[in-house]
């Protein structure tokens, strides 16, 4: 099993925007177990430190409030989600780019399938919030989705047996 190795501008591109998920990957999965191993009760009393002093003085701060209510929020339990979420996507990112990068056939159709349903869900987003990063965050996803299967094409093609040659 050969190691993915770059030889177009398009290549480059491919396998920068695999290891930049792969980081993700990385972010998301200590961040899971971050949150986990903290405790939804580490984040209620971080929040009332950290915006307890703004509160004081500005009860109507934006920013103050969102952090307030963010941690109270995961303080009552809104973890649970908070943890699923970043290990399973985590994980899944890792196992992808893994496959992508030792060249997997595999790999290519699972990754194609798993970041197009990550891309629904940010697409749902997008549509509920409105998010600009959201939606810069799954324009990236479209064009590294057909940069894969540019390069699952490639790889299958080098992979196909020649045909036997025709004597006359």
């Amino acid at each position: 099993m050969a190691w993915f190795k770059p030889h177009s501008i398009l290549d480059k591109i491919f396998e920068a925007g695999v290891i930049i998920k792969g980081i993700e990957g990385v972010a998301e999965t200590l961040a899971g177990v971050f949150v986990l191993g903290a405790g939804s009760s580490y984040f209620g009393s971080l929040a009332d430190q950290i915006t307890q002093q703004e509160l004081q003085e500005d009860p109507g701060d934006w920013f103050a409030n969102f952090i307030f209510h963010t941690g109270q929020h995961l303080s009552s339990g809104g973890t649970t989600f908070l943890v699923a979420y970043l290990l399973i996507h985590g994980v899944i990112k890792l196992v992808a780019v893994g496959s992508l990068l030792r060249n997997q056939l595999w790999g290519y159709w699972f990754s194609m399938i798993t970041l197009g349903l990550f891309m629904l869900y940010q697409v749902y987003e997008v549509a509920l919030k409105h998010s600009v990063a959201i939606g810069v965050l799954t324009v990236f996803d479209v064009f590294l989705m057909w940069l894969i299967y540019r390069e699952y094409q490639i790889q299958k093609r080098l992979r196909r047996p020649d045909p036997p040659a025709q004597t006359a």
